[in-house]
C-alpha cells in the first residue's frame, strides 16, 4: 500500500514538473526604470504605468505600458551580483540580455516560452547588459546566490516586447 502512494505521489510530482512554465518574477523591492527615466519599485506599479524597454531586435530604447502585474509569494529565488555591486533579486528563470543573449540561471525553464528558445545558461564571469541613465555597458557577474526566503515577486506584462529596466539589468517578460 505504501509503495502504491508513493508512486501515486511521484507520477503527481512528474505531471506537474512536465506542466510547469517560465514565471520570470521579480522580487519585491526591483526599482523598475519609468519612461521619464524615474524608478518605481515594482510592487507600487499598476496597469496603465509607462516603462523604459530595450527594445533587443533594434537595439533601442522605447517606452511600453504596464498592461497587468502579478504578485505571487516564492520561498526559492536568485540573487545575481555584478562586480559594480548592483544586484538583482529573481525567479531562476528570469532571462537577462547578455553579450552573448539571453541568459539566465535555469535557462532549460526560461526557454519554455518561445521567446527565449536560445537562452543559455548564465555562468560567473557573463557579461550583462547594464543601463543607467548616462549609459549603457556591458558588466561581468561576480555573484549568483540562491536565496530561501519567502518573498513577494512579480510579474510585469506590457503592452508589447522589450526588456525590462530592474535594477538596470535588461530582464525578459512573459
Amino acid at each position: 500500500m505504501k509503495i502504491k502512494v508513493f508512486l501515486l505521489i511521484l507520477i503527481g510530482l512528474l505531471f506537474s514538473a512536465l506542466g510547469a512554465k517560465a514565471q520570470f518574477m521579480l522580487a519585491e523591492g526591483t526599482q523598475i526604470t519609468l519612461g521619464d527615466d524615474s524608478k518605481k519599485s515594482v510592487e507600487k506599479l499598476a496597469s496603465g504605468d509607462i516603462l523604459l524597454v530595450f527594445n533587443y531586435n533594434d537595439k533601442v530604447y522605447e517606452e511600453k505600458k504596464v498592461t497587468n502585474v502579478k504578485k505571487v509569494m516564492m520561498n526559492r529565488l536568485i540573487r545575481v551580483t555584478l562586480e559594480t555591486g548592483m544586484q538583482i533579486t529573481m525567479s531562476m528563470d528570469c532571462p537577462m540580455w547578455a553579450e552573448r543573449g539571453w541568459v539566465a540561471v535555469d535557462a532549460y525553464m526560461a526557454r519554455q516560452n518561445p521567446k527565449y528558445a536560445t537562452a543559455k545558461d548564465c555562468q560567473l564571469g557573463e557579461f550583462i547588459l547594464f543601463y543607467n541613465i548616462t549609459s549603457t555597458d556591458y558588466v561581468e557577474v561576480s555573484v549568483i546566490q540562491g536565496i530561501a526566503i519567502p518573498t513577494n515577486t512579480y510579474e510585469l506584462e506590457l503592452d508589447g516586447d522589450g526588456a525590462i529596466i530592474a535594477n538596470g539589468f535588461l530582464i525578459g517578460q512573459n
